[in-house]
């Protein structure tokens, strides 16, 4: 499953700090319990049922002097936000040679309204973003998300969530879907509905999940104004998962984790099979304290994804995925991060891809509204169906300046790299992106 997140962007709307004042779409008052922009259908362990009392993260501690307040009518909170963004690439097209490079301007008006409840909480959000260029006009996008949901808490141990996203979407150039030769990028709709029942019997914890997944992609054009076909694409995915969960001490939780999922392709190009598949992913796990500064989680098993045409060969091995995070210092959280899975793609010849990622990143709070963020990573894949492997790094500077409740700003550099191998490789690239950005949120 591909994250549903609203969409991705290159400025802050991408930023992985949670920080109140410019984070994801959510009322102050809902983002302990309800996020309306937040991952659907991921297959992540559940919350960690943990002592409380253990420190915060740099990016996840409260700071109520730059909380931003919501519009409240009644019992009902409205929480607009604008982003505004300035980005300098120096590769649009993420080409080895003949690079072309532009500034961007990005304008993202956020609005959220929704009713808080410890029992029965509710919220619907909208999102827009449209991206200019100076130059390359045609790399133009306007983009949305419609997304409600709802939590409702059944007596004290049943809690129920169901979300449901609408969006239009523009895949970044850098995609391993992305051909080099499309005249504008690729454009996508996204259907999705997510629900999750979670029950607590004393220790131990049960939760079941459901996703339903539709992707929609235009045709594109190639730079002679020849139509690139994209419909073999669509597909509709079914994923279905149960976690069993039991606290056997403040400090430690164990957990076994099974998923399935259904792939379904409608159209086809040509003699290429249509590539519907089947999978699964069993896991066994934990959720830990390691005394008063580290805490994580990690899930080690298996994972297998059989594709009903015999020309693809069934993807099957280890399946890793986990975060673990380090408080070095009250100042400072050190955090890695692993996951194996099994990908779609919008390479022809290919089923999929087995995709590795792998992290390291550390927040430094250098000031109380002064936020450093450094990250870098690494990301394998190897193709099915077709000899091809890509290694991909990426590096991440950032800083967050927390001006007020309502303003705060953004300034960052990223480095991405690819090298890609095999009798059909894909793109050599590298891509050097600086932005700044200014984020009003609130009254």
């Amino acid at each position: 499953m591909v994250p549903a997140s609203a969409f991705a962007v290159r400025t802050l709307a991408a930023t992985s700090i949670p920080l109140v004042a410019f984070g994801p779409l959510a009322s102050p008052a809902m983002a302990q319990s309800y996020n309306p922009f937040g991952r659907l259908g991921t297959l992540q362990a559940s919350n960690n049922p943990l002592d409380e009392d253990q420190p915060d993260s740099v990016t996840q501690r409260s700071r109520p002097e730059y909380q931003a307040v919501p519009i409240q009518i009644g019992s009902i909170q409205v929480m607009p936000q604008v982003i505004l963004g300035l980005d300098f690439d120096d590769n649009v097209y993420a080409v080895e040679n003949g690079k072309s490079s532009d500034g961007i301007v990005t304008y993202q008006p956020r609005i959220t309204i929704g009713r808080p409840s410890p029992g029965f909480s509710w919220s619907i959000a909208g999102e827009y973003e449209a991206t200019r260029y100076f130059n390359l006009t045609s790399e133009n996008t306007n983009d949305y998300a419609f997304q409600g949901g709802l939590e409702y808490q059944i007596g004290t141990s049943t809690v129920v969530n169901a979300k449901a996203l609408r969006s239009r979407n523009s895949e970044s150039r850098t995609s391993p879907d992305s051909l080099s030769s499309i005249a504008r990028p690729n454009r996508f709709y996204l259907t999705e509905f997510y629900g999750d029942l979670t029950h607590r019997f004393n220790r131990l914890s049960v939760r079941g999940t459901i996703d339903f997944a539709r992707r929609n992609y235009l045709d594109n054009r190639d730079i002679a104004g020849n139509v690139i076909d994209q419909d073999f694409r669509d597909r509709s995915t079914v994923t279905g998962s149960l976690i069993a969960q039991y606290t056997m001490s403040a400090n430690f939780a164990v957990f076994a984790a099974a998923s399935a999922n259904q792939r379904d392709y409608r159209t086809r190009i040509g003699p290429i099979p249509a590539r519907d598949s089947k999978g699964y992913e069993l896991a066994l796990g934990s959720n830990f304290n390691l005394g008063h500064l580290m805490h994580g989680s990690m899930r080690v098993g298996y994972l297998r994804q059989n594709y009903k045409d015999p020309l693809f060969k069934d993807v099957h091995g280890f399946l890793i995925r986990g975060e673990i995070a380090y408080y070095l210092t009250p100042l400072v959280t050190l955090t890695a991060k692993v996951d194996r899975s099994v990908s779609e793609t919008g390479v022809v010849e290919a089923a999929g891809y087995v995709k590795t990622t792998a992290s390291v990143q550390a927040d430094y709070e250098l000031l109380r509204n002064l936020i450093l963020h450094v990250e870098g990573g690494n990301e394998h894949r190897r193709f099915v169906g077709v000899d091809r492997t890509d290694d991909r790094f990426s590096a991440n500077f950032r800083a967050t300046w927390l001006l007020s409740p309502r303003w705060s700003l953004q300034a960052s550099l990223s480095h991405r790299q690819q090298t890609s191998k095999g009798s059909a490789p894909g793109r050599d690239f590298k891509e050097n992106v600086a932005s700044i950005g200014l984020v009003f949120k609130g009254l």
